[in-house]
């Protein structure tokens, strides 16, 4: 990596960090987005099913989004946080997920 890619303390920069994934099972991403959200203080099971849809027809954006939600990063503030469907031949314009402001601000961990 060159010096153009690093921040300092002086200069801080922004990065894009891409993830690209294959759905290959949605029950399955379904079921462990649905343990995620259920794992959150006073989500209900009718919460989830709001959220993410019935296990037979799953809102696969909301579910990626609900397992691949960034945690908070040392030294970093997070910018923005989209799930967009990638564009197929025969599908529609692309579903995009934002995801609402946290409850608690990330903020960074404090080393030492």
């Amino acid at each position: 990596m060159g010096s153009r890619d690093q921040a300092s303390a002086d200069t801080p920069a922004s990065f894009t960090v891409t993830l690209t994934l294959k759905v290959e099972d949605a029950g399955q991403l379904w079921a462990a987005a649905a343990e995620r959200a259920l794992a959150a203080p006073g989500m209900t099971l009718a919460d989830v099913l709001d959220t993410l849809g019935p296990r037979e027809d799953p809102s696969i954006a909301d579910c990626i989004a609900m397992l691949t939600a960034p945690a908070a990063v040392p030294g970093c503030t997070l910018e923005g946080y989209a799930v967009r469907e990638a564009p197929t031949p025969v599908s529609g314009p692309a579903q995009v997920v934002q995801m609402p402001e946290p409850a608690i601000p990330l903020r960074p961990v404090a080393n030492g």
